[in-house]
């Protein structure tokens, strides 16, 4: 082979090998590219998995200080209207009473709320940004401020948040911890349970749970969160005040649906002389007491949760 011939054959070698290396770094570049997509996708995932379809009852703070976070396990398949209701009737309308959970996180929604004219029960969360504030303006304006006092649910996927009671505590821890939240709400009159679907379940944390309630002169409204709740038993021999809810307002956050809920609270205290609905400060559900609370409430007199239970006891 002559020497221009070799030369040649050694330029398309070293071209080839220049266009092999080009393709082998090409590739190793597309690889760790798709790599990398590939994790901040399962990333990506997982932060949605974690973030908003875990509910965390502390929230997750916006810019405009407000959050947007479901406070609530889910709503277990109980009946809305128990069958042992007292009846209760004198000679005025049916008392309802109607009491907003989870307050405390929501700031603006909650003052809109607070300045609402009718008379609403306000259930604050111990540790929720807003709940000084909240709170003390709710007392203010003569509204019955309630502890809401979170309790263990029976899934971890659902988490309380600070101040909750569960069932592995000591004696000292829970009123250690009872006594902190109730430094938080300072006028609180009464508590209703914030979750507690496997702690309201548990008769001997109930019983023992009373005894706090009874030292400080608390009524206790049970929010019903499982048929199997214990809540108004040990309430009722321990001396206390109490009643439990009927009618979650907002289980699906909708006006329409909403207004719904608030029919059938008001059906069932027609039927029974009194009820009590719960809802939470959300757009809905301030929409539907805005918008059909003259057609419906004007059948029933609505209390707050104080006064239905001082009624309840004269009987």
């Amino acid at each position: 082979m002559s020497r221009k011939a070799k030369k040649k054959q050694t330029a398309v070698s070293r071209r080839r090998k220049k266009k092999s290396k080009r393709s082998f770094i090409s590739i190793r570049i597309f690889s760790f590219l798709l790599l990398l997509g590939l994790l901040i996708f399962s990333m990506g995932a997982a932060g949605y998995v974690i973030f908003f379809r875990t509910t965390i009852a502390h929230g997750a703070t916006l810019e405009s200080g407000e959050v947007d976070i479901a406070f609530e396990e889910p709503y277990t398949n109980i009946s809305e209207l128990p069958s042992d209701i007292p009846p209760v009737r004198d000679a005025s309308l049916p008392m309802v009473a109607i009491i907003i959970d989870d307050m405390g996180y929501h700031k603006k929604i909650g003052n809109e709320l607070l300045v609402l004219p009718i008379n609403l029960t306000f259930s604050f969360l111990p540790a929720a940004p807003f709940t000084p504030e909240l709170e003390e303006k709710a007392f203010q304006s003569g509204r019955v401020v309630l502890l809401h006092q979170p309790m263990e649910p029976k899934s971890k996927e659902w988490d309380p948040g600070p101040g909750a009671f569960l069932t592995g505590q000591s004696k000292e821890e829970r009123e250690k911890l009872f006594n902190g939240n109730l430094h938080a709400v300072p006028h609180a009159v009464g508590v209703n349970n914030h979750m507690g679907s496997l702690y309201t379940e548990n008769r001997e944390a109930m019983d023992a749970f009373m005894l706090l309630l009874k030292k400080q002169g608390l009524f206790f409204i049970d929010s019903f969160t499982s048929a199997k709740s214990q809540g108004l038993l040990a309430a009722c021999e321990a001396g206390i005040p109490t009643a439990r809810r009927h009618v979650f307002l907002d289980n699906v956050h909708s006006q329409d649906k909403v207004c719904n809920q608030l029919q059938k609270l008001v059906k069932s205290a027609e039927e029974n002389g009194w009820a009590i609905g719960i809802g939470h400060p959300n757009e809905a559900t301030l929409a539907a007491l805005t918008n059909c609370r003259e057609k419906l409430l004007k059948r029933v007199r609505l209390v707050s949760a104080q006064e239905l239970l001082i009624k309840l006891n004269s009987q």
